[in-house]
């Protein structure tokens, strides 16, 4: 779910996004200091101490593997506490795995995607000046977010359409119209808005090309290739989430009730745009094997990691987030997820030799106590996993961390 200020004041954290865009899959040098352990324990224990909440992690380091779990499942009635194989929703992290079918299928033949949705959907996206697939992979293609619209209370900090509407199935189709009553935001290509209904209707595109329901083409295209044996693409029509997990909770801001279990979220309202439920490992896996070659070939990795510089603080390619870097020559790819409960963070290395992946179980619609130390956190554990840098311990004018400078909402 795509939140917009005040709703996405939750959580935003600060890596500056880099011009420079990993045209190749090559290896390069990501000035990492060797796998600090107890330096990444640290930072882990710091950062659930400032949220308060449940913490997963896996990192990966030049061959070592480390993680970490934190918390208890269910914050209301603690008793068993998270694992570090725990689901949980991965939310927009989906879309790079939703673009990589689309890379494969255009390598293969099957769409052009510098064609629009309607040339394979007829009337899908109802727009005389209808973007390219490709400018809805990337964003830039004027879609509003159905999301605004499905839960437009949330705008006012009022959680009353989540209350009412968050066990509703949806079909895509329906979510698509629902946020294409307005006229596109601006003239494909020309600037950049997130978009979920974009990504609805590529999911629907890529049943359409097949013949398959997205769910095969995930676990035939991208789950078994990348080894991702404990994840799942869920059914539309169910809710919840299989195995142990923790608790998806949302901030209300009502002092007697000030979270709210979405478990039961229905699972159609994530669908193409942020449906995956997944592990720390698997999530690691899947974009280890991405910059690897096994999941997309060069030409394919060329064509996501063709960024569009945003305002937002980061640059965006085909599903694919680039920010941030342990120097300014070596900035990390991978994606943010908000699933109105479960918040992630998946970030590595182009040459997929320094990676994390990180979630904690609290979605703060109405804002953290203080986002500040929240942010500052959630950055000392990045730059420990990747850089093996303690940015308390740096001076500020010898570390080669690249340090924050903008404030980045989530991408859910």
């Amino acid at each position: 779910m795509r939140k917009h200020l005040p709703i996405a004041g939750a959580l935003a954290f600060s890596l500056i996004a880099l011009p420079a865009a990993a045209s190749a899959q090559t290896t390069t040098d990501t000035s990492a200091e060797p796998f600090d352990q107890a330096l990444v324990q640290e930072k882990l224990d710091e950062f659930h101490e400032i949220t308060g909440y449940s913490v997963l992690t896996e990192v990966r380091s030049e061959g070592e593997d480390w993680s970490g779990a934190l918390g208890p499942r269910s914050i209301e009635a603690p008793g068993a506490y998270v694992e570090t194989d725990d689901r949980v929703r991965i939310a927009s992290l989906t879309k790079t795995m939703v673009s990589s079918v689309l890379l494969q299928l255009q390598t293969e033949g099957e769409v052009d995607l510098d064609r629009t949705v309607s040339d394979y959907l007829p009337g899908l996206l109802p727009y005389q000046d209808e973007p390219s697939i490709r400018q809805v992979m990337n964003h830039t293609g004027g879609l509003h977010d159905y999301f605004t619209y499905l839960y437009a209370s949330l705008l006012e900090g009022d959680m009353s359409d989540v209350y009412d509407h968050y066990q509703d199935y949806y079909g895509a189709e329906e979510l698509i119209e629902l946020s294409t009553v307005d006229p596109l935001l601006f003239e494909p290509g020309t600037d950049w808005s997130y978009s979920n209904t974009g990504y609805m209707a590529l999911g629907l595109l890529i049943e359409e090309l097949t013949g398959n329901g997205l769910a095969v083409e995930l676990e035939d295209r991208v789950f078994e290739p990348a080894g991702m044996d404990d994840s799942y693409f869920p059914k539309p029509q169910s809710s919840g989430i299989r195995g142990p997990n923790p608790v998806p909770y949302v901030t209300t801001g009502e002092a007697a009730d000030p979270l709210f279990d979405t478990t039961r979220l229905s699972n159609s309202q994530m669908w193409a745009a942020g449906g995956v439920i997944s592990t720390m490992e698997d999530v690691n896996d899947f974009y280890g094997a991405y910059v690897d070659g096994e999941i997309l070939n060069e030409a394919e990795f060329a064509e996501a990691t063709e960024f569009f510089e945003t305002e937002a603080g980061f640059d965006y390619g085909l599903g694919l987030l680039q920010m941030g870097g342990c120097t300014a020559d070596d900035p990390w790819i991978g994606h943010t997820g908000g699933g109105l409960g479960h918040q992630t963070y998946s970030l590595h290395s182009v040459d997929g030799q320094h990676q994390i992946t990180v979630t904690w179980n609290v979605d703060d619609q109405l804002g953290h106590d203080d986002p500040a130390a929240l942010a500052d956190a959630l950055e000392g554990l990045l730059a420990a996993a990747l850089c093996g840098i303690d940015l308390d311990a740096a001076q500020p004018d010898s570390r080669t961390f690249d340090a924050p400078a903008t404030e980045l909402p989530f991408l859910p």
